[in-house]
């Protein structure tokens, strides 16, 4: 029999912490990077215009350990009083092929993706940014804006423009800091209690504002994160300004875009997976225009691993292409293996 330890979305919100899923998702593009993890092919399949469900796999050699996640999504299930999200993270050892976790995919899903352009982020924005722009005020926009923060230490405003809904930005807005100490900042506090009172002191001097002109707001910000299921481009080339950073997040499917593809004649292009992105994601707008080729798309992984460059120009316009890769998803749910060893969280079963 195996022991198997299982994680639900409370152990998941006990467990991670921001800053901490940065790093071992800074690790994951790097190891993509150097071929010290492996991504497997990615099943997708989709039962109605209102359900799809897709599978991530891969090894992690240095982790010893192989996994997957299979996350499913049921847009009618908010009518029947249920999640839209549902999934699970199953870890392997690679030296014995047990299964050593089965981890609830949806909380760690939404750590691991704002981790993703936290990381972007800082390798890629002016760090010196002090304004920025969170397109979208669902699910995902919490955890975003919260890593963002976590690696902009002189950001001073944050707006939030919702495409669907001024009204819900408004909402949003009045909720956020508090939601964004009690979620997030409070996590830090066992593993690292010195950046948790950083970032808790930061929280409290940052404007949080509802934008109501997605025009003047992008004009205003100098890191801006999209993270909506828009099939027609929300930010325009002509509204973005010289140093600006893009982290699109959105497009994860065939057709779904949110950034005008006549901001890549003149932004440098980066991804976390080439094949993916420009199979489902941002990417694959500008390269069906003719707008770009695929060759001048860079995998955010080398800039980690320093094999090309970041950003070279505090002027240059930039954009990162988050597709989300089975690497992130292994790395946080290792780490909340480790973690949930440590602390004795979970229920752990013989298989």
């Amino acid at each position: 029999m195996s022991k198997v330890t299982i994680l639900n979305s409370h152990d998941i919100g006990t467990l991670l912490d921001i800053p901490a899923v940065i790093q071992v998702v800074k690790d994951a593009y790097a190891e993509k990077a150097t071929k010290d993890g492996e991504i497997w092919p990615m099943v997708y399949n989709a039962f109605s215009e209102t359900a799809d469900t897709d599978i991530r796999s891969g090894f992690l050699k240095s982790k010893g350990i192989f996994g997957n996640k299979e996350l499913t999504w049921f847009g009618n299930n908010s009518k029947k009083g249920l999640p839209e999200l549902h999934g699970a993270v199953t870890l392997y050892s690679s030296e014995t092929g047990a299964p050593e976790a089965f981890i609830n995919a949806p909380a760690l899903t939404g750590f691991r993706t704002g981790a993703a352009g936290a990381v972007a982020t800082k390798a890629l924005a002016n760090p010196n940014t002090e304004t920025l722009l969170m397109v979208g005020a669902g699910g995902q926009a919490a955890y975003q804006i919260m890593a963002q923060i976590c690696v902009l230490p002189e950001l001073k405003q944050v707006l939030i423009y919702d495409p669907m809904s001024s009204e819900n930005a408004g909402k949003f807005v009045q909720e956020l800091p508090q939601k964004l100490t009690t979620l997030f900042a409070d996590n830090v506090q066992t593993n690292q209690p010195t950046l948790a009172a950083k970032i808790k002191e930061q929280i409290k001097h940052i404007k949080f504002i509802a934008a109501s002109n997605i025009i003047e707001a992008t004009k205003n910000s100098q890191v801006i994160v999209t993270a909506t299921p828009s099939t027609k481009p929300l930010i325009k080339a002509k509204w973005i300004q010289p140093g600006t950073h893009i982290n699109a997040i959105g497009a994860d499917m065939e057709g779904k875009q949110e950034l005008d593809t006549q901001l890549y004649q003149n932004a440098r292009a980066f991804a976390d997976d080439l094949d993916q992105a420009s199979e489902v994601g941002e990417t694959q707008n500008p390269i069906k225009e003719n707008v770009i080729k695929k060759d001048d798309v860079t995998e955010i992984g080398n800039v980690i691993a320093k094999k090309v460059a970041g950003r070279q120009d505090p002027k240059e316009i930039t954009i990162f292409d988050s597709t989300g890769i089975a690497l992130q998803d292994l790395e946080a749910a290792n780490l909340a293996l480790q973690r949930a060893k440590q602390f004795n969280v979970g229920v752990v079963v013989d298989l």
